[in-house]
């Protein structure tokens, strides 16, 4: 079923039984010593490529080494999330729960406080929401009406636990 964006707007408005802002992203402090290890393991795979004759490995990693630098130095924004009894809207993106697959709740304060929901049919990444202060229970207990729950995943995805020890 299409709805019109209008529609789209005022459904997505209507998602208030549960709101709150998260950041946009994880933001991982660096140190000075973060960005030392970085540049070095940077210059030592740029010479292997040269060493190797593999210019285009070495180009690429000097320019993954730069954007990943400069782009983890921006404060995340916050968004807007709204959980509703027709989906979820993240910063003004309505996604009905037909179109969902699965959530799970990962609750480990003070370190992890996520919902991950698994979208049905797309190419899109599953969607990651902090909780922040928000309480899991009422947020699950709502979720079990619209949702069935992924009972697997009792803990953070692997890419999640790399890019915070990492911190990129």
């Amino acid at each position: 079923m299409a709805y019109t964006p209008e529609t789209l707007r005022q459904i997505a408005e209507s998602q208030d039984a549960f709101v709150w802002e998260m950041p946009e992203h994880e933001h991982h402090p660096r140190t000075p010593n973060w960005y030392l290890i970085v540049s070095l393991i940077t210059i030592a795979c740029v010479a292997y490529g040269i060493w190797s004759s593999n210019y285009l490995f070495g180009l690429i990693v000097l320019i993954s080494a730069v954007i990943l630098m400069l782009a983890g130095n921006e404060d995340p924004r916050k968004i807007l999330v709204q959980v509703g009894h027709n989906g979820i809207v993240l910063d003004g993106d309505f996604v009905p729960f037909d179109k969902l697959f699965n959530f799970s709740i990962i609750y480990h304060p003070p370190f992890t406080k996520v919902l991950y929901v698994e979208r049905r049919y797309s190419p899109k990444p599953r969607l990651k929401v902090f909780l922040e202060d928000e309480d899991p229970i009422a947020i699950r207990q709502h979720l079990l009406k619209y949702l069935p729950e992924n009972l697997v995943l009792r803990e953070e995805h692997f890419s999640d636990i790399v890019g915070r020890l990492l911190r990129i």
